[in-house]
């Protein structure tokens, strides 16, 4: 049962996919200024506007160019960078594992985090402690990331002669090194989702805490720790499983950031660098990468949903 709800959610995913591409293809056209004009006053590249266009395929019309891509896309061809001459592919093997690894700090920071603050603030509600994750929770979904990250670089530095390192290193150079780089990013950008994980677990929680098999199994005598892991918590993570799926998202779009500030060389720094020089390939091969990855984080919640809640199968 679950293998057929999960087909009928991948059938509606593949429509929001094309919807995307083409959404991505289009707004990478709208940046300001014109790649060509760009190159010719870096470099001569070509003889004339023209002759540029002609050599980059842009002087033929929008939707030859967006069905071409497509074609490429779906064999696994994203194009070359209109500025390194490179396979887009290729550039993004070198750049996803570090993305990769920063969004998996976030994310496992923001769980480990989020969830047992939040089971704690509903289990003591209206406690010292119940106060103090909220506002906790407030004060980290106030605080933008960039200036959060940009105070740990600076601040210790003025003060304690000591920043976190912005030069990258290898983890065949050194593993431990390469594992600490990404912990203060990583810690950082999960903030602001282990704040919303926190809150929505309390809240769902404290719903399910009121039920009357709750309120039966207190009456048993059975002991509380069973009761809120075992009892409990799985009836209340359906919600929670929803908003990790969106923050996931959302610690996707902060690698931009994150990257930038930490000298990491990831996807969101390459993206960065790409929208500044209108490297269209590059900008709609991560964009394409980064819209895939998120409908089918998507899709996994919802056969998760399935898993924790068995009438959604039917």
């Amino acid at each position: 049962m679950i293998r057929k709800y999960a087909l009928k959610r991948l059938l509606v995913a593949i429509p929001s996919l094309f919807i995307a591409t083409v959404i991505v293809f289009s707004l990478s056209r709208l940046i300001p200024g014109d790649v060509v004009v760009l190159m010719m006053e870096e470099n001569q590249y070509a003889q004339d506007l023209e002759e540029m266009r002609a050599k980059l395929g842009l002087d033929r019309p929008i939707h030859a160019q967006y069905v071409e891509w497509m074609t490429r896309a779906v064999r696994g061809d994203l194009g070359q960078s209109l500025y390194t001459g490179r396979p887009v592919l290729q550039e993004l093997a070198r750049r996803m594992p570090v993305s990769l690894e920063l969004g998996a700090v976030a994310v496992v920071f923001a769980i480990l985090i989020g969830v047992p603050i939040g089971i704690v603030s509903a289990v003591r509600q209206d406690s010292v402690r119940d106060y103090a994750a909220r506002s906790a929770a407030i004060l980290g979904l106030s605080m933008p990331g960039f200036w959060l990250g940009t105070l740990v670089v600076v601040l210790p530095a003025i003060y304690f002669g000591w920043s976190p390192s912005i030069e990258f290193t290898r983890f065949e150079d050194d593993p431990w090194r390469h594992l600490a780089q990404f912990l203060v990013p990583g810690c950082l950008l999960g903030i602001a989702s282990a704040a919303s994980i926190m809150r929505l677990t309390r809240t769902q929680l404290l719903e399910v805490l009121r039920m009357e098999y709750v309120r039966t199994a207190w009456s048993k005598g059975l002991a509380e720790h069973p009761i809120i892991l075992k009892h409990c918590l799985k009836n209340s993570l359906i919600p929670v499983v929803t908003i990790l799926g969106i923050q996931i998202a959302q610690i996707l779009s902060g690698t931009v950031i994150f990257e930038s500030i930490f000298g990491l060389p990831g996807m969101g720094r390459f993206l960065f660098d790409a929208i500044t020089e209108r490297d269209y390939p590059v900008i709609q091969g991560i964009n394409l990468v980064v819209v895939t990855t998120i409908v089918t984080v998507n899709l996994l919640v919802d056969v998760v949903y399935a898993y924790l809640d068995p009438r959604i199968r039917y």
